[in-house]
């Protein structure tokens, strides 16, 4: 079996900041590469793609040894990160492969449909960025070409119904995942309708987690009215959203 490799970034024991398992202990392991450009992005050292050269590429063994080096306790759920994981799905497919029963959870925007319906049932939960296109500057395409990437708001609203199909679909065999959405201040509030209204009609049952973008440095967060008055319109029409921020980041933790 070809297990793949990728840039491994860093690995680290921390706990869970965000979404369903908040203030879970995990351990993070996080890969270089991403080809979007989330304008409200708190990791961008983590987009460049590395050279076969000059990066830290490993195999899934070798990141799995990395993982147990960290863990100073028992066995924690591994939280794979990025950058954008997707990029890497040999590799994802063979992380589960050397995992054994190890819980395996996955962040990712899911850009590319396709290799997420791939790697998603080897993944014991999914957490999924949901993209407003007005959010994202213009992808780094040339330094991924293998990349699906979306180009258009009619690309990113049919992207999100195939996401959230899947979702769905997964919450039905008993899955957990969920879906986040971050709330810039300066982002009009019915920029936020159509997503939403996608999450309501194509997957309801999906825990909803809705995070104002986190301030850069020491700064506090800024203005929170846009992200009441989305929390608002998801309420109206019978979604049951939570409010969370970056716990990890609020409370100046890793």
């Amino acid at each position: 079996m070809e297990l793949g490799t990728a840039p491994v970034l860093e690995v680290f024991a921390s706990f869970q900041g965000e979404g369903l398992f908040v203030g879970q202990p995990q351990t993070f392991l996080r890969l270089a590469g991403c080809p979007l450009r989330c304008t409200y992005c708190d990791t961008p050292h983590s987009w460049a793609r590395p050279s076969e050269a000059a990066g830290d590429y490993v195999t899934p063994f070798e990141a799995l040894v990395r993982v147990m080096r960290v863990e100073y306790d028992t066995e924690r759920p591994i939280s794979v990160t990025g950058g954008e994981p997707l990029i890497w799905p040999e590799f994802l497919l063979g992380l589960r492969h050397v995992a054994g029963a190890r819980a395996l959870h996955l962040e990712t925007a899911g850009h590319d449909l396709e290799t997420l319906r791939r790697v998603a049932p080897r993944f014991d939960h999914l957490s999924l960025d949901l993209k407003l296109s007005a959010d994202l500057a213009p992808p780094a395409a040339h330094e991924f070409p293998e990349a699906e990437l979306p180009e258009s708001a009619a690309d990113f609203d049919h992207l999100r119904a195939g996401q959230l199909a899947l979702l769905a679909e997964r919450a039905r065999a008993g899955m957990q995942d969920c879906v986040k959405l971050v709330v810039q201040s300066n982002t009009a509030p019915n920029a936020f309708v159509a997503l939403l209204e996608d999450v309501k009609r194509l997957a309801p049952q999906l825990s909803l987690f809705i995070a104002p973008a986190s301030p850069r440095r020491d700064q506090a967060f800024g203005d929170l009215s846009t992200l009441e008055q989305v929390t608002a319109m998801a309420l109206e029409i019978g979604l049951e959203p939570r409010v969370l921020p970056q716990m990890h980041r609020a409370l100046g933790v890793r």
